[in-house]
């Protein structure tokens, strides 16, 4: 999922340190850095997520017109697609049911971390005011 935000004037580093802190809080193992267009987090192994893949955040843009974006990246067996019934035929039920706790605590991790940003950016709206004027 990707939102973007426009006339905010957001220190983006700022925004990205504060980001990072959601995955600390959720005992994620993360990992941010600088990309092409902007920064990115890699975040897995969460104790409070058992999520089926690996998180990727990717904050995208300038101070005044920036973009986040929310993926859940490289999920197992996404592509095996088979009847419960046959999976629980064949022993599959356990997977089954894991794919479906993955795609529950992503739904809910999504829902948190972007009441998280939001949350985030109403404190940060005009931090980059000195270094959005140098860059003009």
């Amino acid at each position: 999922m990707k939102k973007s935000w426009s006339n905010q004037n957001v220190d983006l580093e700022l925004l990205v340190t504060r980001i990072g802190d959601f995955f600390k809080e959720k005992d994620f193992e993360a990992v941010k850095g600088r990309v092409a267009n902007g920064y990115q987090i890699l975040a897995s192994d969460s104790s409070h997520f058992k999520l089926n893949g690996y998180v990727n955040v990717t904050v995208e843009g300038k101070p005044n017109d920036f973009s986040i974006t929310l993926d859940l990246c490289g999920e197992k067996e996404r592509g095996f697609r088979v009847s419960p019934f046959l999976m629980s035929m064949f022993g599959g039920g356990y997977f089954f049911l894991r794919r479906l706790k993955s795609d529950e605590d992503w739904i809910k991790m999504e829902k948190e971390f972007w009441g998280h940003v939001e949350n985030i950016l109403s404190g940060l709206v005009g931090s980059a005011e000195n270094s959005f004027r140098d860059s003009e």
